[in-house]
This record gives C-alpha cells, sequence and structure tokens, in this order.
C-alpha cells in the first residue's frame, strides 16, 4: 500500500511519482526529494493544463507559480509547500546535503500537497486515509520507469487539444480555498514551513541541523535560530523551546511552534512566557537584561499559518513584548528581520 494510491487512473504519472519517492525513502535521499520535486512541478503544470491557462514566455516552474498565485489558484499553504518542496530539490541537487529525517517530513508535506490536488482538481469530495510513514526498510532503489518521458509524451499529446475546464477560475479558487483550509499539518510539516519563513528574513534556521543536541550554539555574526533549546521550564517537550533566537551571542527571542490545528494565542499566554523565565543558569552569560520574571525580550508563537481575521486565535504569528508587563499579545504578518 501507498500513500499516493487515491491518484489511480485519474492521473497515474503523480501516482507513480509519489510512489516512487516512498520507495526511495530509506535507500537513497536525493533521488527520493529529486521524486518530491517533480511531483510538485507535475502537480503545476497539471494545474495550468485542466484550467487552460497560457504558459509563460519564460516557461519555468518559478514563473509557472508565479502565474497560478496571480490566478488566485494558489492558497498561501500551498504555495509555501511548493516552494519548500522547490527549494530543498534545488539544494540538494548542489550539496547533497538532505537525510532522512527531512525525507520523511518532505515526504508528509507532498502528501498533503497530493491530497489539495486531488480535492481541488480530481475528486472534490475525497476523503484522505491518514499518512502512515513507508516500512524502514533498507533496500537497493528500485528500478523504475522515466516518468519525465512519459509525461512529456503525454503533454505532447495535450499540444493540440486545450482541456475544457471542469469549473470556472471562481469556482476553481472556491474549492482550493475549501481543500486548503482542511489540511492539518502536523508540527514536523510546521517547523519545515517555519525554516522558509525565517530564512527569508534572514535568520539562519533548520530544525534538522540547527539544532542544541547536534551542537549547535550561538556565534558572533550570525543571527540563529537554534531548534530544541533546553530551558528549565517544567512544561512542553522536556522543557525545549522549539527555537531560541540569537543575534551574536545575544538572546533575543524564543518561538514555541504549533501544529496547524492549535490555538495560538493561548499558547503565547502560558508556554511563551514560562520558557523565557526558566533560563538555565548556565545560559545566562547569553541573556541582555532582566525584565521582571523574563531574561528575554521577546516570544513568538505560531503553526506557520498565514493571518486570518476570521481564524485569527489558530493563524498567523504571535508576538509578546516581555519587557512591559502592560504589553498584549498581537498577530503580526511577518517575522522580524535577523
Amino acid at each position: 500500500m501507498s500513500n499516493f494510491d487515491f491518484f489511480g487512473d485519474s492521473f497515474p504519472i503523480l501516482e507513480k511519482l509519489g510512489k516512487q519517492a516512498e520507495q526511495y525513502l530509506y535507500a537513497d535521499t536525493d533521488s527520493c526529494i529529486y521524486k518530491l520535486g517533480k511531483l510538485a512541478e507535475t502537480i503545476v503544470r497539471e494545474m495550468m493544463y485542466l484550467d487552460n491557462i497560457p504558459h509563460p514566455d519564460e516557461d519555468t516552474l518559478v514563473n509557472q507559480i508565479k502565474v497560478l498565485r496571480k490566478e488566485g489558484l494558489l492558497p498561501r499553504e500551498i504555495d509555501d509547500i511548493l516552494y519548500r518542496l522547490r527549494k530543498v530539490r534545488n539544494k540538494t541537487v548542489h550539496t547533497n546535503e538532505e537525510d532522512t529525517a527531512d525525507c520523511e517530513i518532505l515526504l508528509k508535506m507532498a502528501h498533503s500537497l497530493s491530497v489539495w490536488f486531488m480535492q481541488t482538481y480530481g475528486k472534490w469530495d475525497y476523503v484522505p486515509e491518514p499518512f502512515v510513514l513507508p516500512v524502514q526498510v533498507k533496500v537497493s532503489p528500485p528500478v523504475e520507469s522515466d516518468t519525465d518521458a512519459e509525461y512529456d509524451q503525454i503533454m505532447a499529446t495535450r499540444a493540440d487539444s486545450p482541456a475544457t475546464p471542469a469549473v470556472s477560475i471562481s469556482d476553481r479558487i472556491k474549492l482550493a480555498s475549501k481543500a486548503a483550509s482542511q489540511l492539518v499539518r502536523s508540527e514536523e510539516e510546521t517547523r519545515q514551513l517555519i525554516d522558509e519563513q525565517l530564512r527569508k528574513v534572514e535568520w539562519e534556521a533548520d530544525t534538522i541541523r540547527l539544532r542544541y543536541s547536534r551542537g549547535t550554539r550561538p556565534e558572533k555574526g550570525r543571527n540563529l535560530a537554534i531548534a530544541e533549546w533546553p530551558t528549565d521550564s517544567t512544561v512542553g517537550r522536556y522543557g525545549k523551546v522549539d527555537y531560541a533566537l540569537f543575534v551574536g551571542l545575544q538572546l533575543v527571542g524564543v518561538i514555541e511552534a504549533k501544529a496547524e490545528h492549535k490555538d495560538i494565542s493561548s499558547v503565547i499566554d502560558y508556554q511563551c512566557k514560562d520558557y523565557p523565565k526558566n533560563i538555565r543558569e548556565e545560559d545566562k552569560h547569553y541573556t541582555i537584561s532582566r525584565w521582571g520574571e523574563y531574561h528575554v525580550p521577546f516570544t513568538f508563537a505560531t503553526n506557520g499559518r498565514p493571518y486570518l481575521k476570521q481564524l485569527e486565535t489558530k493563524s498567523g504569528i504571535w508576538f509578546l513584548d516581555l519587557r512591559d508587563s502592560s504589553n498584549i499579545p498581537t498577530a503580526l504578518q511577518g517575522w522580524i528581520s535577523g
């Protein structure tokens, strides 16, 4: 059984790419990520075909995504997944840095993208089965067919027969938005997206590699978001805050990441206040000052979702300036730059 069986006869190339990525997960992580990138790329091309949207003059994946975004067909949640899969595939081609832990999270993100696509462009009433990681058996990479050639052949046959869209663009936008709102991301997926969001505003963030347990420590001249920083707090996961933000050797903030369905405003009033109170004695030399009970000036909570007024407590980046007890939590539109 595969997590991508649901594509079946409707989108056989997508089913094949998803299954190949699963087969490569424990055998060849670089190939796994390549297949996930091809899956995302093919979904974008299918969207353009099925809605009969003209390709840009410079017909690259980046420009295709821009066209779909301009049409309103890419909810922020889906745009974020596409961005992550595209960036990680490009990075892997040049550095070969990704490992199995990355692949497991990226595979689930690709599954979420695939479910969204099926609910938007395939079976609108599709109800997905829960995602299950493939059995961890390390085998030789699979012998596979050339999906690139297969898909190019399919596209060639379509060249003279544009699709007749099943619905109008306005109705497709509604379907896309509805399907995106039904996705439930895990905390691990959320952290992957937060990593990207932080990197865009010049923080160094990588929840897999830049973590305390792997020896990452503050350094002069670097703006680091160090994952799983230990504190003396008795709440949360063993007292570890999801990210500690360091500007050089100064601890300036903490971030708590939550699964998508969690209430963020309640988190910032509880866990996010507790961590700054309980900085370990051996880490006090990183602190700038003290504000009442707090050793850290800023605290944040997020589930990676863009801020939506109608889902105010379950979206956005919630922020609290702890330097003044009269301050109240507020929702930000984006991260403060490093």
